[in-house]
């Protein structure tokens, strides 16, 4: 176990940094990019991490990870699968229509 991340119990996933969004408000300018996390890498490093650690909670964001769900699928299977809550859930389950 790695002594600098002793106490490591969150896994945060920027799933990808584009954006469908046009917001006015929005600080990070134009998110036009092809970007995005390995959905196969992503849950592979999931079961890796949670044989070293004791993770509490995961979390998705990004650009607008929704525009990856095969990616976001894996990731959510994982942590299921772990026994890992993942704070964005509901918004996934109400865009997929998932429970």
């Amino acid at each position: 176990m790695n002594k600098y991340l002793k106490n490591l119990n969150r896994i945060e996933f920027v799933v990808t940094t584009a954006c469908s969004g046009k917001c006015k408000h929005c600080s990070q300018g134009d998110h036009i990019s092809n970007d995005r996390i390995g959905g196969n890498k992503a849950e592979q490093a999931i079961f890796d991490i949670c044989s070293h650690y004791k993770i509490d909670s995961l979390m998705t964001f990004g650009g607008e990870p929704l525009l990856c769900p095969e990616a976001l699928c894996k990731i959510h299977y994982a942590a299921k699968k772990m026994n890992i809550p993942f704070d964005n859930k509901r918004i996934f389950q109400q865009k997929y229509k998932q429970n």
